[in-house]
């Protein structure tokens, strides 16, 4: 059990009455809270070279900001968080950044979202007091045990301006108050393993050891990993438990492994628990191995919840799985404040948003939607500006809208827009896609007539659809090439496959004339001709069957 749980709880019933007045106050009015939080990042990035040649310091309305400045993608802001990266101050914010987010950009490149010290003080943090004090006064008994949290590394490099790049979650991790680092029964260190799968084991042997009652991690297929591992190394989880040592088959850098052992004792008693449960239950499962596990925050909105549905009755009974909120690498856009509830409200005085309705996305011209105009039930493309220099950034999700806290919009996540896939946390583009698939046609010398990528929440996995020029291509041969640039393309996806929640990418060979053969299905349905196109990466189950059935067999 971790110390002072009385200690934890009171200081966090302050931190939640004070917080939560703040939010009550400003979510009274939402215009006055946007007006005040644009006018605030304008102030603060006046003076910036972003800020200077898009007239900051003479923006008075909100019209004002959508006249000067336009709405952005990435590639957009590239060039500038680029100079910050070579050691430019004051670019798009001013100073150096606190550190860089690293994720899934648009083409091959990375995204470097900067994260600036205002930022993360008065959005990030703030917002994370708010939350664990809110799942506390829900879940009281949280911090009785102990805390299993699935961060990434803090630091992963350096960047030419000396500023690190890597996780914000990890960076949260290591930052939490002295008075609550006895919540964390997993050491940093593990989350610096290399290999995936090591760390995975190292991960839950040391949980399986404790009495976790507290769960985090926004994805959902990790909690299926978490069953997995435990399950298919029961005997080894035991072994070690009982011994205090990780297997020396795991591969671990000999000096993390040191690191790892240094914190371990051998617990014959707590391994005797865990052999009595396998040979009642014939499983190793959280179910069993962490009974007083109260809480879990996870994604459930979007595809996430059919994640869960396939582990939910591994947990117990009794262990609540909260929405974690809308949240990215770009924003943390705001808090969900009940278990019951899936809606984020979206902290409109710490964040400014613009909205666009999804059924106008493609107009030259769409009218923009301030956070006060939304419509309950009505689904919107979102914008956002923040304090880290991301300006009017086109999220590229659909939210809906399922309420109000006051006059703040409660919103949940629906899906990433079109030409982006997300199966659980990869944001596969329809051009790292085709980038890799002209790439290996041209390293290979194959012609490809048509090819579709189906992604397939059922089975976490992408289908390659291609209709070979020759009967005697090597489809496995190209199946594998194409993974592989996609996993240079995209650390995210690389990340998701090497822990093994994204399964291979399977290759199906088309028919002949595959592409007019769809093409003639979909206009018979009603679909224009004149109009027809598609998109070579989807998450479509209906087209997915399609293109099963146009299977060469």
């Amino acid at each position: 059990m971790s110390k002072n749980v009385w200690l934890k709880k009171f200081l966090f019933s302050i931190v939640r009455r004070k917080m939560q007045k703040q939010w009550d106050k400003a979510s009274r009015d939402c215009r006055k809270a946007q007006q005040k939080v644009l006018q605030d990042i304008l102030a603060y990035a006046a003076d910036t070279v972003y800020g200077r040649e898009h007239n900051f310091a003479s923006i008075r309305t909100f019209a004002d900001y959508q006249k000067n400045v336009p709405v952005n993608n990435y590639d957009n802001l590239a060039p500038y968080v680029n100079r910050h990266k070579q050691g430019e101050e004051n670019v798009l914010f001013p100073g150096k950044p606190l550190m860089y987010a690293a994720t899934s950009g648009t083409t091959r490149a990375p995204k470097w979202v900067p994260v600036t010290r205002k930022y993360y003080d008065e959005v990030y943090a703030g917002m994370s007091k708010l939350w664990l004090a809110s799942c506390l006064h829900q879940n009281p008994t949280i911090f009785d045990g102990h805390d299993l949290s699935l961060v990434g590394k803090e630091v992963e490099g350096y960047n030419d301006d000396g500023v690190p790049y890597g996780s914000m979650s990890g960076h949260v991790y290591n930052s939490i108050p002295g008075f609550m680092k006895d919540i964390h029964v997993v050491p940093y260190v593990v989350y610096t393993i290399d290999d995936y799968m090591a760390k995975y084991y190292a991960l839950i042997r040391i949980a399986s050891g404790a009495d976790i009652t507290y769960c985090i991690s926004a994805n959902p297929s990790t909690y299926i990993k978490i069953v997995q591992v435990m399950e298919e190394n029961a005997e080894k989880i035991i072994k070690d438990v009982a011994e205090g040592t990780i297997a020396p088959d795991v591969n671990i850098a000999p000096e993390k492994r040191s690191q790892i052992e240094a914190v371990l004792k051998p617990d014959p008693e707590r391994a005797s628990r865990l052999r009595a449960i396998l040979e009642k239950h014939g499983r190793l499962i959280p179910k069993y191995v962490w009974p007083n596990l109260a809480l879990a925050n996870v994604w459930k909105c979007g595809n996430a919840g059919l994640y869960l549905d396939q582990v939910v009755n591994d947990y117990p009974a009794q262990t609540v799985f909260r929405e974690f909120a809308y949240q990215a690498s770009e924003v943390r856009g705001g808090l969900v404040l009940d278990n019951d509830d899936i809606g984020t409200v979206m902290a409109c005085h710490l964040i400014y948003f613009e909205f666009i309705k999804e059924e106008d996305i493609n107009e030259k011209e769409p009218r923009i939607y301030q956070a006060w105009e939304l419509e309950k039930g009505r689904r919107y493309y979102i914008i956002v500006t923040t304090p880290s220099g991301f300006y009017r950034y086109n999220m590229h999700d659909i939210l809906e809208v399922t309420g109000f806290y006051n006059q703040f919009p409660k919103m949940k996540y629906i899906q990433k827009g079109a030409g982006i896939v997300n199966l659980t946390g990869e944001k596969l583009t329809e051009t790292q896609l085709i980038d890799a698939v002209k790439e290996v046609e041209e390293e290979t010398k194959t012609d490809t007539r048509f090819f579709v990528c189906c992604g397939n929440v059922q089975d976490s996995c992408y289908h390659l659809f291609v209709e070979f020029a020759e009967d005697n291509a090597d489809a496995e041969g190209f199946r594998s090439k194409v993974e592989q640039k996609l996993i240079s393309f995209n650390p995210e996806y690389e990340s998701k496959r090497g822990s093994e929640r994204i399964n291979p990418l399977r290759i199906h060979r088309l028919q002949d004339n595959a592409f007019e053969k769809f093409k003639s299905k979909q206009v018979a349905r009603g679909a224009r001709e004149g109009q027809f196109k598609i998109m070579h990466l989807m998450k479509n189950d209906d087209r997915f069957r399609d293109f099963l059935q146009l299977e060469k067999k």
